[in-house]
């Protein structure tokens, strides 16, 4: 994209020096929303829609859980794909021409042995885009629990970072990684308070390689803004893993609040919006067919 990057270049320093003013950026979007088709959340894919419209998005994706072999029996996250299909299907039909673009999205939980399982989906032309994540290593789920109690706060988090490299470096067809970071959230059982201090600088060899790869693979990262609202302070990832990104050349970047109620729907978007912008990105994406759309920040 060096023909846009020149185009913009000029505006974008004068849309920077505005990022106070609180004017609002052209593409709002939201692309990391749950609806009832997730095994943890009831929501109305109507609810959804109407609460994106009221925050005057302009593009959405529901990004329903499939997330096979999930080691906590207590939650279902074997998504009823073709029922989910056909229900994206009927929304985006539903919302053509109201000023509000339904993208069709999955979130996907990345497990190495569910390879042949998994491909299939993540490449399905079906979809415009493809979150790929890490809710479970060693056979534990992180929001249970039991995962940390067999390694040191440090341990946890290595073994979180190189198995989102390990499961990167296997599938194709990942549109972004979700929520990087975010292991940072658990641990509190074992750790206590000091379950959120992650540090980057003990990781950040592996996470530049995860950052490299996905550069080379075509693969962003969303910011997401559910860190905000389990009290982090920050999105996830850190600003540390994004200047990183930004660095190395990643341009790829979509913002989602990770909601699983209406009401999540949004949250501190605006923040985010401003804190990407002071840091020298240029674009927010959209996904269109599993390609990414740039928009220009303009705050």
């Amino acid at each position: 994209m060096p023909w846009l990057s020149r185009v913009f270049f000029f505006s974008l320093k004068k849309d920077q020096k505005n990022i106070k003013r609180g004017w609002i950026p052209l593409f709002k979007a939201d692309y990391h929303i749950h609806s009832y088709f997730s095994g943890d959340s009831m929501e109305k894919p109507d609810n959804i829609i109407q609460k994106a419209r009221d925050h005057e998005f302009v593009e959405i994706a529901i990004t329903d859980h499939l997330d096979p072999d999930y080691p906590d029996t207590d939650i279902n996250f074997d998504l009823d794909l073709p029922a989910y299909m056909m229900a994206l299907t009927d929304i985006t039909k539903k919302t053509e021409g109201t000023g509000l673009k339904v993208r069709k999205g999955i979130e996907t939980g990345l497990q190495k042995h569910l390879e042949n399982q998994l491909s299939p989906v993540l490449q399905d032309s079906f979809f415009d885009f493809v979150i790929g994540s890490i809710h479970c290593a060693d056979g534990f789920d992180f929001a249970e629990g039991g995962f940390f109690e067999h390694h040191t706060r440090d341990e946890a988090h290595r073994i979180y970072f190189e198995t989102l490299y390990e499961n990167l470096k296997i599938f194709d067809g990942i549109s972004v990684l979700g929520h990087l970071d975010f292991i940072k959230r658990y641990g509190s059982k074992t750790y206590g308070k000091d379950h959120k201090e992650l540090d980057y600088n003990l990781h950040m060899d592996v996470i530049e390689e995860i950052l490299k790869l996905a550069i080379h693979k075509g693969t962003g990262i969303e910011v997401n803004t559910s860190g905000f609202r389990y009290g982090l302070g920050h999105p996830h990832p850190h600003q540390k893993i994004l200047s990183l990104y930004r660095e190395l050349g990643g341009e790829i970047i979509t913002t989602g609040s990770d909601a699983h109620t209406a009401d999540q729907i949004g949250e501190s978007f605006n923040t985010v919006y401003a804190m990407l912008a002071e840091m020298g990105f240029r674009y927010i994406c959209g996904f269109d067919k599993k390609e990414p759309v740039f928009h220009r920040i303009v705050i």
